[in-house]
């Protein structure tokens, strides 16, 4: 995408989409200051859209979002910060900041019901509940010094140090089937990263001495060439029932992309978007992205028939789980809600 084009584009998302839009066109794209009248107006309009008025709402008394650590939006803790931020609020907001301390000195976690299965998880090195409890006051701009935090980051450096030991799949997992399909399982005791282990080293910065950063990516590396030709199905652990998995995809696929990469599994276009759309603040730990996926987007960006030719299946999945803008009703709305996760994954 040239220059002229860009500019057309910032100049259509500033004229055509709602405030949220607009607001992290301005801060994330051009980079403007959030204490600015302007911005302050944004904020406040932000403040009065529907999803975000229905996301406090569901606000307790002590500032936990929703009933549960892990689930959907206005129930789930972490989508509907994730839904908050994703809109243009700021942790800076009174509530998110009381969120913020109510998952920092959350005591009812036992009663949570994803608690049993995640701790299964978090007893085996493996990132379950406490991570996400972790990721989450990261995401809030807690210190990094708390110790949730800080045991997470542990957990993770320790799973990619104690990857380096092993050579093949069958050194840290077993053969199994799960609901007719193969699969493996940990051996009690072993380390590999998973998700969750490389989400929080990129999102924190604490841990980055050089001889961490040095471990991890060596690490990172040599799980990827032990994982090269894996094809045995999702990793479980074996509690005496399978939980899990938080997998990390080690052989993502490196090739263009376009709307029809989407055709066979419509709901992977909203997860794709809503990942290009992300207000996560993150720090690359790994050169290995998708080197097609910036020249991919600008064709997107470019093709004219780029909204008629998205299937409604993958429409009704986007404005279900990503939709940024209020209302539909007019196409340049529409326009809006497509063009701004693009662009701003290009301006990234």
């Amino acid at each position: 995408m040239n220059y002229i084009q860009f500019q057309k584009q910032i100049e259509f998302l500033l004229k055509n989409a709602s405030p949220n839009i607009q607001y992290r066109v301005k801060k994330e794209i051009l980079k403007e200051a959030t204490d600015s009248p302007e911005m302050l107006e944004l904020q406040a309009k932000i403040l009065t859209l529907p999803k975000v008025k229905k996301a406090f709402s569901c606000q307790r008394d002590n500032g936990f979002f929703g009933s549960v650590l892990h689930g959907v939006y206005f129930d789930g803790f972490d989508s509907t910060v994730n839904l908050l931020k994703r809109n243009g609020v700021e942790v800076t907001d009174p509530r998110m900041v009381k969120a913020k301390d109510a998952l920092a000195n959350w005591q009812e976690y036992e009663r949570d019901h994803f608690y049993k299965s995640g701790n299964a998880m978090d007893e085996h090195g493996r990132g379950g509940f406490r991570a996400i409890w972790a990721e989450q006051l990261v995401e809030l701009g807690a210190d990094e010094g708390s110790p949730q935090i800080q045991e997470q980051i542990s957990n993770a450096l320790n799973a990619f140090c104690g990857a380096l030991l092993y050579s093949t799949p069958d050194d840290f997992s077993k053969k199994a089937t799960f609901r007719g399909q193969p699969c493996r399982y940990y051996i009690k005791g072993s380390t590999f990263p998973a998700a969750n282990h490389i989400s929080i080293l990129e999102k924190t910065l604490s841990w980055r001495s050089l001889e961490n950063l040095e471990m991890v990516r060596k690490s990172y590396w040599h799980c990827k060439e032990i994982m090269k030709d894996y094809h045995d199905g999702f990793i479980y652990i074996n509690c005496g029932h399978f939980v899990g998995p938080f997998n990390y995809n080690w052989n993502a696929p490196k090739e263009r992309i376009s709307i029809h990469s989407f055709d066979d599994h419509p709901i992977d276009f909203a997860w794709f978007m809503r990942g290009l759309g992300t207000a996560s603040i993150s720090y690359p730990i790994f050169d290995d992205g998708n080197p097609y996926l910036v020249e991919s987007l600008a064709e997107m960006i470019a093709d004219e028939k780029l909204i008629s030719n998205i299937g409604d299946e993958q429409m009704r999945h986007f404005k279900n789980y990503s939709s940024l803008v209020p209302s539909w009703r007019k196409k340049e709305s529409i326009a809006c809600d497509i063009y701004f996760p693009i662009l701003l994954a290009l301006c990234k």
